[in-house]
């Protein structure tokens, strides 16, 4: 069966995540889609739909000439300790939706937890949550 383009960029992208140490790439929208002779508004769109925060990956992204667009993908260790679902980033996103913190803000605070503790044993990364949690609330005087 062909795939259709959204499914191939999709494939090179994890391709080329899963070739580098830290699953981290940092590309450019306009070789992307020359790569694959097509638009940009293409390849945003695999991304916005592809490689988001409910599929394991955090992107930051910055237009114009020398803009990039940097996908970091979670790793599989964080078992039900430190994942999407966890209380420290559903209170992150509760500030967020309370517009206590940015959106940007919010990503970086997510992927600083879980790059720091990708190596920690389970009960670690869970008194980091509740810390993490602690100190937010702290500091936004909740």
């Amino acid at each position: 069966m062909k795939k259709s383009l959204a499914d191939r960029i999709e494939e090179y992208i994890k391709v080329l995540i899963s070739r580098t140490d830290d699953k981290t790439i940092e590309i450019q929208r306009i070789e992307l889609a020359e790569t694959f002779a097509c638009v940009p508004s293409q390849v945003t769109y695999v991304l916005s739909t592809r490689f988001t925060e409910k599929e394991g990956y955090l992107t930051e992204s910055r237009r114009g000439g020398c803009g990039y667009v940097r996908i970091s993908q979670f790793s599989s260790q964080y078992n039900n300790n430190f994942n999407i679902s966890s209380p420290l980033f559903q209170f992150i996103d509760e500030l967020k939706s309370s517009q206590l913190l940015s959106e940007r803000e919010a990503e970086i605070i997510k992927y600083i937890t879980i790059n720091n503790c990708q190596d920690l044993p389970p009960e670690h990364k869970i008194k980091i949550n509740e810390q993490t949690i602690k100190s937010l609330k702290h500091y936004f005087k909740l």
